[in-house]
C-alpha cells in the first residue's frame, strides 16, 4: 500500500518537500530508499541547498568528512579517500544541484570533477543541470571556475572574495597579475553561455583595483555582449565595455537592470541603431539604472520621459523606475536633482554621496527645500528616496524640516526616506514650517505612510519645550512612522514622536503647534513650556503608561 502511495507523483513530492523542511539529511536518505522517491526527494532537496557542504554531509557518512575553518571561513574537508560506490553516489546526487555558492574550495580533484559538464548523450541522471553559480573569487579557487560553467546556466555572479582575496596573486614588485589568473578569467568569460539572463561581475574591489586594470577583460566581456548577450535581463559589472558593446546593450529588448561606471557613447553612435529618420528608442525595457562614478552621470542627460521626434538620438526613459548613483565626493545639488525630474515613473532614487568630516567642506547635501518640493511634485510615485549617507556631523545643509513635510504631502507612497536637513535651529524651523503650512493651506493635506526615516544630521541640544515641539512636528508630518534611524541624539525624539502619533491625529498636532506659534510673542518660554507639558500630559501620558505596561 505504501509503495502505491509513493507512486503518486503529487504525494511523493509533498512528502519530500515536508521532509526537506524538517531534515535535509533525511531527505537525502529518502532518495536512497527506492527509485520512485529519488526524483521528488532530490528535486526538493536542491531547491533549498546551494553548497558543496550540503552535498558532502547529506550523502557521505560522518567518518568521511569534518568541518574546519579556512581563511576565516567555515569549510568542509574529506578525511579519507572515497571508494567507487561513494563517488558514484556523489556524482548522481550532484547532477541535481540547481544553484551553487562557492567561496573556499579545498577538495581533491576527484570531487571537483563531479561538476564537469557531461556530454549530451550521457544518461539523464548524470546530465549536469546547474542553473545558478555564485562564485566568490579568491586565490584558492580561481583555477576551478571554468569547471562549473555549464551551458545550462541562466545566472552567474562572480565577485572578489573579501576573505580570501586575490591581492596576494598580484605581484607587489611589478603591480601585475600572474598570467594564470588572467588566462583563467578570460577563458571563463569566453565560456559564458548564450542562455545567460543574469550576469554580475565585480573584480578589483577596494585595494584590489590593480586586478581590474591588469586583467582588463574589455575585449572578452564586450565580445560576449555582442555575440551571446541577447538573453540578458540584468547586467551588473565594474568592467569597462567597448563602445560597440555599450551601444548593443542599449538596444537589448529584455534588459531590465544595468550597472555601469563609464560614460555614454556619443549620441550619434546611439542614433545608428534607431529607425532612419526617427529617434533611437534605446533601453526599451530598462527598469533599474545603477551609476558609479562621475563619468556615468552623462547617462542622465540623455534620458527624456517624452519621445522627441526632432532629436534623432533621444533616449526614452518611460520605463525607468529605480535609479541608483554611487560617488564618494560628488555633492547633491539642484543641478543633479534636476536631471532626474523628467523620469516621472521613478519609485526609487538612491544617491550614495558621502559627507566630509565636520572640519572639511561640509555636508554633501546642497539643495534647498524648494528643490525637494520640485522633486516631490515631479516624481509623485516615489517609494524610496535616499539622498546622501548618514551620519553627517557637518550640519551645514540648507534644507530644513519643511522639506520633510513637502515630501510627505506630494509623495503619497513614500515608505523609506534618508535625507539630511539642518538641525542647528530646528525648533525655530518647526515654527517657520507651521507658518508656511498655514499660509499655503496645506495643513489638512493627506500625509504619506512613511515607515522609516533616516536622519543624516545630529540633533543639537534642545530644551524641554523645543524637544517636545520637534517630536510633535515629526509625528504630524509622518503619522505612520515606525522608526527613526540616526545618531544617539535621535533616540529620545523617536520615542516621544511615536507616542505623539499614537495619542493624537496629525491635523490636531499641527493645529496645536499653530496655536503655540501665534501666542509665542505674548508668552514667556516658561508659560509655553507649561502649555506643552499640559498637552503632553493630557494626550500622551496615557499612551506612555500603556506602552510601559506592555
Amino acid at each position: 500500500m505504501a509503495a502505491r502511495v509513493f507512486c503518486v507523483d503529487e504525494l511523493a513530492t509533498l512528502i519530500a518537500t515536508h521532509l526537506v523542511a524538517i531534515s535535509p539529511r533525511s531527505a537525502a536518505a529518502l532518495a536512497q530508499t527506492c527509485r520512485a522517491l529519488e526524483v521528488p526527494a532530490l528535486s526538493a532537496l536542491w531547491e533549498t541547498q546551494d553548497s558543496i557542504r550540503s552535498l558532502i554531509t547529506h550523502v557521505l557518512s560522518e567518518d568521511a568528512w569534518r568541518l574546519t575553518t579556512q581563511h576565516r571561513v567555515e569549510a568542509i574537508m574529506l578525511t579519507r579517500p572515497l571508494n567507487m560506490w561513494e563517488l558514484d553516489r556523489l556524482k548522481r546526487y550532484a547532477s541535481w544541484i540547481r544553484r551553487l555558492v562557492v567561496s573556499v574550495w579545498g577538495f581533491p580533484e576527484d570531487i571537483t570533477s563531479l561538476f564537469a559538464p557531461t556530454s549530451s548523450n550521457a544518461p539523464p541522471f548524470l546530465r549536469f543541470t546547474l542553473r545558478e553559480l555564485n562564485w566568490w573569487l579568491n586565490r584558492f579557487n580561481f583555477s576551478f571556475i571554468t569547471t562549473f560553467l555549464s551551458s545550462h546556466l541562466t545566472r552567474i555572479d562572480i565577485r572578489t572574495d573579501p576573505f580570501g582575496s586575490l591581492s596576494r596573486s598580484v605581484n607587489r614588485s611589478t603591480g601585475t597579475v600572474p598570467t594564470e589568473v588572467v588566462s583563467v578569467m578570460r577563458s571563463a568569460i569566453k565560456m559564458f553561455p548564450s542562455s545567460l539572463q543574469f550576469l554580475t561581475i565585480y573584480l578589483g574591489i577596494g585595494e584590489e583595483s590593480t586586478l581590474t586594470k591588469e586583467i582588463g577583460l574589455t575585449e572578452e566581456i564586450s565580445a560576449f555582449i555582442l555575440g551571446c548577450g541577447e538573453s540578458l535581463r540584468e547586467f551588473h559589472s565594474n568592467l569597462v565595455l567597448s563602445t560597440e558593446a555599450v551601444t548593443h546593450l542599449t538596444n537589448l529588448p529584455n534588459l531590465r537592470e544595468w550597472t555601469t561606471k563609464q560614460k555614454p557613447p556619443k549620441v550619434t553612435a546611439l542614433a545608428h541603431n534607431g529607425i532612419p529618420g526617427g529617434p533611437a528608442s534605446v533601453f526599451p525595457s530598462l527598469k533599474s539604472l545603477q551609476l558609479r562614478g562621475h563619468e556615468s552621470l552623462g547617462w542622465l542627460s540623455l534620458f527624456d520621459a517624452r519621445e522627441n521626434r526632432s532629436t534623432p538620438w533621444t533616449v526614452v526613459g518611460n520605463n525607468l523606475s529605480h535609479l541608483v548613483h554611487d560617488h564618494s565626493t560628488l555633492a547633491i545639488d539642484s543641478t543633479l536633482l534636476s536631471r532626474v525630474l523628467p523620469l516621472a515613473n521613478l519609485v526609487e532614487i538612491t544617491l550614495r554621496m558621502r559627507c566630509m568630516t565636520p572640519s572639511g567642506p561640509g555636508c554633501a547635501s546642497r539643495f534647498s527645500d524648494q528643490d525637494l518640493e520640485h522633486l516631490a511634485i515631479a516624481l509623485p510615485k516615489l517609494e524610496v528616496l535616499r539622498l546622501g549617507e548618514a551620519p553627517c556631523g557637518a550640519n551645514t545643509c540648507p534644507t530644513t524640516i519643511l522639506s520633510l513635510f513637502l515630501l510627505s504631502i506630494h509623495c503619497a507612497n513614500l515608505r523609506i526616506l534618508s535625507v539630511h536637513f539642518g538641525t542647528a535651529n530646528i525648533a525655530a524651523d518647526v515654527m517657520a514650517m507651521v507658518d508656511y503650512v498655514r499660509s499655503h493651506d496645506l495643513h489638512r493635506r493627506p500625509k504619506c505612510a512613511l515607515d522609516v526615516l533616516v536622519a543624516g544630521n545630529q540633533v543639537v541640544p534642545l530644551d524641554d519645550c523645543e524637544f517636545a515641539l520637534v517630536s510633535m512636528a515629526i509625528s504630524a508630518i509622518f503619522p505612520s512612522l515606525a522608526r527613526i534611524i540616526g545618531s544617539l541624539d535621535w533616540s529620545p525624539l523617536e520615542r516621544l514622536a511615536l507616542m505623539c502619533g499614537k495619542a493624537q491625529e496629525p491635523t490636531d498636532l499641527m493645529s496645536f503647534l499653530n496655536e503655540l506659534n501665534l501666542s509665542e510673542r505674548h508668552e514667556t518660554s516658561s508659560s509655553l513650556l507649561e502649555r506643552v507639558e499640559r498637552f503632553l500630559h493630557k494626550k500622551v501620558a496615557p499612551v506612555t503608561q500603556e506602552m510601559d505596561t506592555s
